[in-house]
């Protein structure tokens, strides 16, 4: 661990602070460099207690001249408490708040800016928590706690060296050499047993994950269903007692050392009190310096001294940390792009599309090829797994092509930043997002700049047909949704998914596409939805992506994905005619859309 790299984050993080409390900085800093002196001084209060108390008793000192050193004695018990007590009540739990504020506002820009393949990405994935979560508990520890603990501790493990020193230069001698040696063991291992955690972190996902889920609301009430919920606890259990039992295998396989070597200073301080008693026979010091020299080498010397030493020694866990930051931070973002305003039209067009997801060695698309002419509605239809929901992923810009381009009203989509394409399109995802806040605002953060515009809300509304049953509502498009926070109130999928479209009509979008968001409802329920979205999008491009057929009817035509690529295209009757994988698949889902009573169920275009 870089000794730039510990000054690097302490430089990050007492810049942020002293940007919003300068005062608060340099009163912290005071007191460190007080509470460091305190044991200096604290030996020779110590050895003027002792000394005197006997030249009291013996009538060589007043004992208004020896209560001098009574009341420091006093004040040195009372004082490290105080500024302790100020220290980590008040500048603790403020400094946590500024830098709280500081880094997670600058990791959520930073996430609103990040290319997407990094959410779906392990690798990514594992960089983010750890940066994320992590860095609240480093910065707590790097500051106040070791700016004030470390500090004072070299400034008192200096002048207890003076001290002993002042005895005899030798002591130093056996002072320190048994302490350079600990410490370099120690930190060998300590340095190690922080790299090993780090290997830790797929292995502690596998239950952190598991244990979410047993806290899940949504989840319970599907654990309760099956009555799987001991199963699932047993298998939290059985993976969390694996990760410790690697732990402790590498702990215990260092445990010899790492006793040996933290057991070293003990030893030195019994030989150097047994120096420091030959000394005072001798007649080299006075009783009280013996007895607040012995005292200081019996465990507040070495504990000063690892305790400067703790700047390198116990901060590698921390700064890690810091590493795992600058990894976030180094994170690609999406391309700004050279394009400013929207295209004049909105037709758009595959030109050879090749993609693998990163960190795969499959093609999902090899060679798409298609166009959508402005204002055309058409449906993508096509087996799981044939890159249906991929090609979505990558015309709304989540993804680059690996070889290709996408374009739209012939300008490459690559050129549009973020912003500009959020203007473009208005999608309902297959996994639509259930946010716990009120109505409104479920519908509004389709279009961030019209969240005030109750109009364009209503309108929206309207057009989802969220109205019919927002009207219902005490407290209308003000109510809070969800179960998360209390008065918020539950809805039906079926609801949602009307929420999830009057979202995607926000902003009067150009393009509209649908991402199988019914997938979960019943055949004939889908087709009438489908035929419903079709009659929203008036005169708008639309796209609706299905795997199920009864839909394709009411779209302009038809693009059937297979291998990759486009295997063919057309109108539902042309597609019918040529008997080809689109006639085998809607022959296979015919019955579907057969009501009870045996009559093919009617799709209204």
């Amino acid at each position: 661990m870089p000794v730039r790299r510990v000054f690097g984050a302490y430089r990050d993080l007492i810049g942020i602070i002293w940007a919003e409390a300068p005062v608060m900085v340099v009163v912290t800093f005071a007191l460190t460099v007080v509470n460091g002196l305190l044991t200096p001084l604290g030996v020779y209060v110590h050895q003027q207690v002792f000394d005197g108390g006997l030249q009291v008793a013996r009538g060589e000192m007043a004992f208004s001249d020896y209560a001098v050193f009574l009341v420091l004695f006093v004040l040195l018990a009372i004082l490290p408490t105080l500024i302790g007590g100020y220290v980590f009540t008040y500048v603790e739990k403020r400094s946590l708040l500024i830098l709280r504020t500081a880094y997670k506002s600058r990791m959520l820009r930073k996430l609103k800016t990040m290319k997407y393949e990094h959410f779906e990405s392990e690798a990514s994935a594992e960089i983010i928590d750890k940066a994320y979560h992590r860095l609240e508990t480093a910065v707590r520890h790097l500051w106040p706690m070791y700016v004030h603990w470390r500090g004072s501790a070299l400034i008192a493990g200096l002048g207890s060296l003076a001290w002993v020193a002042g005895i005899k230069w030798w002591l130093l001698l056996t002072v320190l050499i048994p302490y350079f040696i600990e410490t370099w063991i120690v930190s060998r291992k300590n340095a190690n047993i922080y790299n090993e955690l780090e290997t830790y972190w797929n292995r502690e996902r596998r239950y952190t994950l598991l244990g979410g889920y047993l806290r899940d609301r949504l989840l319970a009430r599907e654990m309760k269903a099956y009555g799987n919920a001991g199963y699932l606890i047993d298998t939290y259990v059985r993976r969390l007692n694996e990760r410790n039992r690697e732990y402790e295998r590498y702990y215990f396989k260092h445990l010899r050392a790492l006793l040996f070597g933290s057991n070293i200073s003990k030893f030195s301080s019994i030989l150097n009190v047994v120096l420091l008693l030959v000394l005072f026979v001798g007649g080299d010091i006075t009783v009280g310096l013996f007895i607040a020299m012995s005292r200081l080498l019996f465990g507040e010397l070495y504990h000063h001294l690892d305790g400067a030493a703790g700047f390198l020694k116990w901060s590698g866990y921390h700064i890690n940390t810091y590493e795992y930051k600058d990894k976030f931070f180094a994170l690609s973002d999406e391309p700004e792009g050279r394009e400013t305003e929207p295209p004049a039209s909105y037709d758009i067009e595959f030109r050879d599309v090749w993609f693998r997801y990163p960190g795969t060695d499959r093609d999902i698309l090899k060679g798409l090829t298609f166009t959508v002419r402005a204002g055309e509605k058409v449906s993508i239809v096509g087996e799981n797994g044939e890159g249906k929901s991929t090609m979505i992923k990558l015309l709304l810009g989540l993804y680059t092509p690996d070889r290709g381009e996408i374009r739209i009203g012939g300008r490459n989509l690559a050129d549009f930043p973020p912003h500009v394409r959020a203007k473009l399109f208005g999608t309902v995802f297959q996994d639509f997002q259930r946010y716990s806040l009120t109505l409104r605002e479920n519908i509004g953060i389709g279009d961030i700049d019209a969240m005030d515009d109750e109009g364009k809300i209503r309108r929206a509304a309207g057009k989802g047909r969220v109205h019919e049953f927002a009207e219902k509502f005490e407290k209308g498009f003000d109510t809070l949704l969800g179960r998360d926070f209390e008065g918020g109130v539950d809805l039906s999928g079926g609801q949602w998914q009307r929420i999830a479209i009057a979202r995607a009509m926000m902003g009067d979008k150009p393009i509209l596409i649908l991402d199988e968001p019914t997938s979960q409802l019943d055949p004939i329920a889908e087709a009438e939805l489908c035929r419903e979205f079709a009659e929203m999008v008036e005169d708008r491009t639309a796209i609706m992506i299905t795997h199920r057929l009864g839909s394709t009817m009411i779209t302009d035509r038809i693009f059937v994905i297979d291998g990759g690529r486009v295997a063919e295209e057309g109108t539902h009757g042309q597609l019918m005619r040529a008997g080809g994988i689109y006639a085998r698949m809607f022959n296979a889902q015919k019955q579907w859309y057969r009501r009870e009573e045996g009559k093919e169920a009617t799709v209204r275009v």
